[in-house]
């Protein structure tokens, strides 16, 4: 009896791991950066799944992300309506954390996964370098950092797919695992700065090397292409050298 009710669980275990990773994976097909967006409010039970992740996120890695909502005001500069083209953002992500080497790469890692969870929750977003970091900056403790905002909320489209350079840009893909090839292929849908997709992957058995370009949102890039070959590649499969 006992044999049979731990079957159960491991079995409920397994199915529950195996559908939170197909919706990940799908969120991740999904996503597309969107700068244009509708009025419709961030409310209700959308609301607080997004601050759960949100904070289930600052709790695990140290930082101390904000999402704040009808805000009007934050995508309205020159650099956002004219050059990035952001258009009725009301509400954002500030990924704030303490100042580190390793701040901009946590900034990334963390932030792609409440993008991914906001993908989930029927959300859109666009990553965004300078938008809201001006109301921000007056509240921030000493010794924290404003590294990026987010847009977010209901997009007037879903976005479109980016262009993506072929896959031996990235890797040696020729004989490589299963879980390897799956990697690269989450990674190269990860969002990039400028959409570069300036990384690559270098594989010694199951120690996974990531080589990046150079440009300030680089390690940004990084913590979000980590996360998304992670995804893909299986966490159990490999380690990061």
């Amino acid at each position: 009896m006992i044999f049979s009710v731990l079957v159960f669980c491991a079995c409920v275990l397994y199915l529950y791991k195996y559908d939170s990773t197909m919706e990940l994976n799908e969120a991740i097909q999904n996503r597309h950066s969107v700068r244009q967006y509708t009025s419709q409010k961030i409310e209700g039970d959308v609301l607080s799944a997004l601050q759960d992740e949100i904070d289930r996120i600052n709790l695990e890695s140290g930082l101390h992300i904000r999402l704040v909502t009808n805000d009007p005001k934050a995508f309205t500069s020159l650099l956002a309506k004219n050059i990035s083209k952001f258009k009725g953002v009301q509400n954002y992500l500030a990924i704030i954390g303490p100042e580190s080497d390793d701040l901009d790469e946590k900034a990334g890692y963390y932030g792609e996964q409440i993008v991914l969870r906001a993908q989930e929750l029927g959300l859109n977003t666009c990553w965004a370098l300078t938008a809201g970091k001006k109301d921000i900056k007056k509240d921030l403790e000493k010794g924290y950092k404003n590294v990026i905002s987010i847009a977010i909320g209901y997009g007037e489209t879903q976005g479109i797919p980016h262009k993506s350079k072929p896959i031996e840009h990235f890797a040696d893909v020729d004989g490589a695992p299963e879980w390897f090839v799956n990697g690269v292929k989450s990674a190269m849908l990860a969002p990039t700065g400028m959409n570069k997709q300036d990384f690559r992957f270098e594989r010694d058995g199951d120690k996974v090397h990531l080589v990046s370009g150079k440009g300030k949102l680089r390690r940004i890039d990084e913590g979000i292409v980590r996360y998304h070959f992670e995804c893909g590649a299986g966490k159990e499969n490999f380690v990061w050298d």
